[in-house]
């Protein structure tokens, strides 16, 4: 699996390096819900708000297709009820690197797919009022993929962008136990950008 995300991250950034025909960059920030699989908490409503921001960028290479590339600094997590009656906080600050291939479906409107790497800077949870403690046995990196639409409004510089994503590799080394729990986390972004 990791093979495939690095060919396709090397065939993304040779073709962005081409040509600088029909580039542009800018800014783009925005809220996260995301959730972890099998941590504590059940369904979606146990979600932990957040956000993200950094840069994009984007290239296009047909009449309605184009790369985009982003480097985000993104706070992710999940917050939840335990056992002791109190709430439980886990909070994962990641630089993502997603790499989407975009399509133009109907003039201004866009789809978004493609996968996403991610680099753990610090994973720490809370419970209660209690102070934040280093989660033992993270994963450093984190393979994901990632599907969405989005709107630009170019007399403004400005666009629109909703993502969800779905990682592919569990957060916490958790096979030393003997047990997989399959933690896999899964993020909506609500994004806006700005385009120079």
């Amino acid at each position: 699996m990791k093979t495939i995300y690095l060919s396709l991250i090397a065939l993304f950034l040779a073709t962005f390096t081409v040509t600088a025909q029909d580039f542009s960059y800018g800014v783009i920030g925005g809220v996260n819900f995301s959730k972890i699989d099998n941590l504590g908490g059940d369904g979606f409503e146990n979600n932990r708000l957040g956000f993200h921001i950094g840069g994009v960028a984007e290239l296009a290479f047909a009449e309605k297709w184009s790369y985009e590339g982003s480097l985000l600094y993104s706070v992710e997590g999940e917050e939840f009820d335990n056992l002791l009656g109190s709430t439980t906080d886990v909070k994962l600050q990641y630089i993502n690197v997603p790499l989407q291939f975009k399509y133009y479906a109907y003039k201004n409107f866009s789809i978004h797919f493609g996968p996403q790497i991610g680099f753990l800077l610090k994973g720490e949870q809370s419970i209660g009022d209690g102070d934040a403690v280093e989660i033992e046995n993270t994963v450093n990196t984190n393979f994901a993929g990632t599907a969405g639409f989005g709107y630009d409004l170019k007399e403004y510089n400005l666009y629109f962008k909703g993502t969800f994503t779905y990682g592919f590799s569990d957060i916490i080394d958790n096979e030393t136990d003997g047990v997989n729990r399959s933690q896999l986390p899964g993020t909506v972004h609500l994004s806006v950008g700005y385009k120079f």
